[in-house]
């Protein structure tokens, strides 16, 4: 688990491309705002804002990690997350541990 202040720090100095989700309902998240590259930023502080579970999908080849952020508790977990739900909690790989 990291803090959240730390993760979104490393999001804003990396050039990796990520789609926010957002809880919907039932255990399902659903895509936030507009996903190109130049929004993210933005749209990640508005979902912070607006929304108490977010989850951050990486989008390239080498990174296909999730992380859920828990603003409440200013937290970040890594999860496996599929299809717009989140499976399991997992642990943090040394490829997260670069990213998160």
């Amino acid at each position: 688990m990291r803090h959240i202040a730390d993760f979104i720090e490393q999001l804003e100095r990396g050039d990796d491309p990520f789609n926010i989700w957002v809880y919907s309902s039932k255990g399902h998240y659903s895509q936030f705002g507009n996903q190109g590259n130049k929004q993210h930023k933005p749209n990640l502080y508005k979902a912070l804002d607006q929304h108490l579970q977010i989850v951050v999908k990486m989008n390239n080849d080498a990174n296909d990690d999730a992380y859920l952020l828990l603003p409440e508790v200013h937290a970040v977990v890594p999860v496996a997350f599929r299809e717009g739900q989140v499976h399991s909690l997992t642990r943090p790989t040394a490829a997260q541990a670069s990213v998160a």
